[in-house]
C-alpha cells in the first residue's frame, strides 16, 4: 500500500512536469515559426530590391554602351553636343620646307604643305519629300602664324584685302576664304547652291591630281590658264544618271556700280578695289562619268579677267579654257591624267592674244603594306605663243598613315623653265612657292623638299 502511494506521488509529479514543459515548448515553437515567417518576408523584400537594382544597373549599362556607339558613329561635331545637322570639320597640316627659289636655299615652317589647312562648318536639314537645305562655311587657316589664307577666284582676291564686291557692307578681307554657300538638294531635281564655290572645271581637276592639289602637285602650271573658284555665283548640279552628272555655274562678277570698263590700275571714281564693271563675269561647266574604277570628265570656263580696258580694246581680257580629266583605279595602283588648254584674249586690243598654252600631267598613287603610299606626277606646260616658254614639272611623294585620319609625309617638287620662263611650283596646298613677283629669276628651276604631318577631323 505504501509502495503504491509512493508510485502515485512520483507519477503525479512527473506528469505535472510533463504538462508544464509541453506548454512551454509549444509556445517556443510558435515564436520560432513567427520569426521564420517574418524573416521570409524580409528575404522576399530584399530579393525584390536586388532584382530592381540589377535591372537598373543593366539598363544603365545598355544606355552607356548605346551612347558610346553613338559617339563613335556620329559625324564630326554631333558628339560634342552640337545641334542636329550641324558639324565641324577640317584639316590641320604643317611642316618644314627646304626650298630654293633662286635666292639661295631656305628653310621655312609652313602650313598646309600636304593639304591646305582649313576649319569648316556644315549644316543640313531634311524637309522630307526629297528636299533638304544645307550650308557650308570654310576658312583657310595658316597654322604657322594663325592668320587666314587667301584663295584666289575669278575676281580680285578678297583674301589679300581687296573687296570682291562694291557692296558697302563688305570689309574686303575674306574670313571664310575657301568655300561659302547655301543650297537646296533633291535626288530627283538636282542640287542648287549660291555663294562662293569651286568652278566645275576645277572640280574635275582636283579629282585627277594624284596629290589632290597639295604637296608636290603640278597645279600651279594649271592655274596659270584657268580659275579654281567663282565668287558671287549660282551653281547647279544634275542628279547622277547612270554614272553621268553635269554641273554649271554662273558668276555675276564684281557687281560694282560702274558703267566704265576701268581697271585696277586707274579706277573711276578713284576706287582701285572695284575693277572693271564686268570683272569676273562668266560661266563654267563640266560633264563627268563615273563607273567602278573609271572616272572621266570634261570642263569649260569663260570669264572676264581683272585688267584695264584701254583704246582700241573694246572689252576686258577674257580667259577661256577647257580640259579633260581621267582616273582609273587598278587597286594596286591608281592612274591619273589631265589636259588643259587656256587662252587670254581681248577684243579690239592691238595684241589680241596674250596667253595660249596647253598643260597636261600624268600621275600615279601606289598604296602598299596597308599604311604606305607613294605618289608621283609629271607635268608639262607648252607655251603656244612665240615666246615658247615651256616648263616641266616633276613631283614625288611618300605618305605614312598613323591611322585613317592622320599621316606623315615627305614631298619633293621641281619645275624647269626656259626662254625666260618664270613658272614656279606650289609647295603645298596653298601654293606658297615664290614666283617672279617674289624673287624667282627667269630660267631658274625652283626646288622644294617638304616634310610634315596632317590631321583630318
Amino acid at each position: 500500500m505504501h509502495k503504491t502511494l509512493i508510485q502515485l506521488a512520483v507519477a503525479a509529479c512527473f506528469g505535472s512536469l510533463a504538462l508544464t514543459s509541453g506548454g512551454a515548448f509549444a509556445a517556443t515553437m510558435e515564436e520560432l515559426q513567427a520569426e521564420i515567417a517574418a524573416q521570409k518576408v524580409r528575404l522576399e523584400k530584399l530579393e525584390e530590391v536586388l532584382k530592381a537594382t540589377a535591372a537598373t544597373a543593366a539598363n544603365a549599362t545598355q544606355k552607356a554602351e548605346a551612347a558610346s556607339k553613338a559617339v563613335a558613329a556620329a559625324p564630326a561635331g554631333k558628339a560634342s553636343g552640337l545641334p542636329a545637322g550641324l558639324s565641324i570639320y577640317g584639316i590641320i597640316d604643317a611642316g618644314v620646307e627646304l626650298g630654293d627659289y633662286g635666292q639661295g636655299s631656305k628653310a621655312r615652317i609652313q602650313s598646309g604643305l600636304g593639304s591646305a589647312s582649313r576649319l569648316g562648318f556644315k549644316g543640313a536639314r531634311d524637309f522630307g519629300d526629297d528636299l533638304s537645305a544645307y550650308f557650308q562655311l570654310e576658312a583657310g587657316v595658316s597654322v604657322d602664324n594663325g592668320q587666314n589664307t587667301g584663295h584666289s577666284s575669278n575676281v580680285s582676291n578678297p583674301g589679300q584685302g581687296n573687296a570682291s564686291s562694291a557692296s558697302v557692307n563688305s570689309t574686303g578681307v575674306a574670313i571664310f576664304s575657301r568655300n561659302t554657300f547655301v543650297g537646296l538638294n533633291s535626288k530627283r531635281f538636282g542640287d542648287l547652291r549660291v555663294g562662293r564655290d569651286y568652278a566645275p572645271i576645277y572640280s574635275i581637276t582636283s579629282l585627277s591630281d594624284p596629290f589632290t592639289i597639295g604637296g608636290a602637285t603640278a597645279f600651279r602650271l594649271w592655274s596659270s590658264a584657268a580659275a579654281s573658284r567663282f565668287d558671287n555665283a549660282v551653281f547647279y548640279s544634275t542628279p547622277n544618271l547612270n554614272g553621268f552628272q553635269g554641273k554649271i555655274a554662273y558668276s555675276a562678277g564684281m557687281e560694282n556700280n560702274s558703267r566704265a570698263d576701268v581697271g585696277i590700275s586707274g579706277g573711276v571714281p578713284s576706287n582701285s578695289n572695284t575693277g572693271p564693271k564686268d570683272e569676273g563675269k562668266g560661266v563654267s561647266a563640266s560633264l563627268t562619268y563615273s563607273n567602278g574604277p573609271l572616272f572621266v570628265g570634261t570642263g569649260y570656263l569663260s570669264y572676264l579677267k581683272m585688267g584695264t580696258v584701254a583704246a582700241p580694246a573694246s572689252e576686258n581680257a577674257r580667259r577661256e579654257s577647257w580640259n579633260l580629266a581621267a582616273t582609273y583605279d587598278l587597286k594596286f595602283v591608281k592612274l591619273y591624267a589631265q589636259f588643259l588648254h587656256g587662252e587670254d584674249s581681248q577684243e579690239g586690243a592691238v595684241v589680241n592674244k596674250t596667253l595660249d598654252r596647253d598643260i597636261w600631267w600624268l600621275g600615279a598613287a601606289l598604296p602598299f603594306a596597308q599604311r604606305h603610299t607613294l605618289r608621283a606626277v609629271y607635268g608639262h606646260l607648252d607655251d603656244k605663243l612665240a615666246t615658247n616658254r615651256d616648263s616641266d614639272h616633276v613631283g614625288l611623294g611618300y605618305e605614312f598613315a598613323l591611322d585613317k585620319q592622320t599621316d606623315l609625309y615627305a614631298y619633293y617638287a621641281t619645275v624647269s623653265n626656259q626662254n625666260g620662263g618664270t613658272n614656279s611650283l606650289c609647295a603645298g596646298g596653298t601654293c606658297q612657292g615664290y614666283d617672279k613677283d617674289s624673287g624667282l629669276p627667269a630660267n631658274f628651276s625652283p626646288k622644294s623638299l617638304m616634310f610634315g604631318a596632317r590631321y583630318r577631323f
